[in-house]
């Protein structure tokens, strides 16, 4: 192989300072000789120069100090009050001395999360299928925690109308009663919302013996959506362990894809998460086209946005997410996060999380008494003209 010759390099390129010839005589021809420096200045401009360079010193090094210290802060913060126990015999102090300065609100959604449940409740409850009939106050247990299986037959005959099965998922804190109350009143009664007047299956999330566990669980979902729209590989039966109700609903929509229903998907809260999570582990078993073909779903002030729903299939048209601006889980599920590229996202989300004022699952996180009452028109518009979308409604005036 020939090599070409370099060109336009430097005589002087290569050699160190020491090997480099100084200019010939006459370079300097025609400039006159600067005056002598006085020795005083020549000490003082040193001194100078030093302070300067202490001083720069002192600034850069307190800068890079700030920034680590307040990552640092920050980072030592939230340890202390998610799990204290991480930062050895100072971690109650810390924890202490964290939640009292945290807003009233903050105060009230931390103790919230990490007292002991009430609820609480046996693992065998995780996942549970059980069905909701129009009209009654009463649920019919269906299937326990592992007790549904991708190829088996747990679609009670009854439940299927038109064509189409009714798939519901719980949220953090709910309970069968309270759904059965609150679905029928606002789709399976003569004064519903939107009558659909059909039985419903619904995936009881479960209460772990903190809430924290329940929230942990839920980010856990969200992370395996994440993975699968990465492209990443993902053990079913890992996911499945890691919560039950995704495992539930995985099989029941599995079941009525193979049957060729359509699915209807309720999803609240913590169930948002779980549902377009069972969706997204379908779509990679290929399933994307059978989603995009049959399923709907409404999401309400879920923990995963609409998009999430999409990018597992379903059409923009047949996915609908709703809540209140004043809730915190609303303002944290709606957007989307794209694994590709987060930053946006995240951006986004800082950003809504000034609407915020409703931080402990109350008044603005429930489905009858603000979500669904407050996007009704939303709502209407998603079933009669097949208009999917993300609204967050204005907290109504206080009367």
């Amino acid at each position: 192989m020939t090599v070409s010759p370099l060109k336009n390099v430097s005589p002087l390129a290569g050699r160190s300072p020491l090997q480099r010839k100084p200019p010939g005589p006459g370079v300097w021809d025609g400039f006159e000789k600067a005056p002598p420096v006085d020795p005083a200045e020549i000490a003082e401009a040193r001194k100078l120069a030093k302070r300067k360079h202490k001083v720069a010193k002192i600034v850069l090094g307190t800068l890079g100090a700030t920034t680590v210290l307040g990552t640092g802060a920050a980072t030592v913060a939230t340890v202390a009050i998610v799990n204290p126990g991480a930062l050895g015999p100072l971690g109650p102090s810390l924890n202490q001395l964290v939640v009292e300065h945290l807003p009233g609100g903050a105060q009230d959604a931390y103790h919230w999360a990490t007292d002991p449940n009430p609820q609480a409740e046996d693992a065998s409850n995780y996942g549970q299928l059980y069905q909701i009939n129009p009209g009654s106050r009463d649920y019919q247990v269906l299937a326990g925690n592992g007790q549904t299986s991708p190829d088996g037959n747990d679609i009670p005959a009854e439940a299927i109308k038109d064509g189409r099965v009714i798939i519901g998922f719980e949220g953090i804190d709910g309970t069968q009663d309270s759904y059965v109350r609150a679905f029928n009143k606002l789709f399976n009664s003569d004064e519903a919302a939107i009558p659909l007047n059909q039985p419903m299956l619904f995936i009881h999330e479960g209460h772990r013996p903190s809430r924290i566990d329940d929230i942990k669980r839920v980010l856990h979902d969200y992370s395996i959506t994440k993975k699968v729209q990465a492209g990443e590989k993902v053990d079913l039966q890992a996911a499945f362990e890691a919560d039950p109700a995704v495992e539930t609903g995985y099989n029941v929509i599995k079941q009525a894809l193979d049957k060729d229903l359509d699915v209807l998907v309720f999803a609240h809260s913590g169930g948002g998460a779980e549902s377009v999570e069972a969706l997204n582990l379908l779509s990679s078993q290929g399933y994307h086209d059978e989603i995009g073909e049959h399923v709907k779903i409404v999401i309400m002030a879920g923990a995963s946005p609409a998009q999430d729903a999409v990018e597992a299939g379903v059409q923009p048209g047949n996915a609908l997410y709703i809540g209140m601006k004043a809730d915190l889980v609303a303002e944290l599920g709606h957007v989307y996060i794209d694994p590709h590229d987060p930053m946006k996202g995240l951006v986004n989300l800082v950003k809504d999380l000034r609407e915020t004022s409703d931080f402990t699952l109350g008044p603005m996180h429930s489905p009858d008494r603000a979500i669904v009452p407050n996007n009704l028109d939303h709502l209407k518009d998603f079933f009669e003209k097949g208009i999917g979308g993300t609204y967050l409604a204005e907290t109504p005036p206080a009367r």
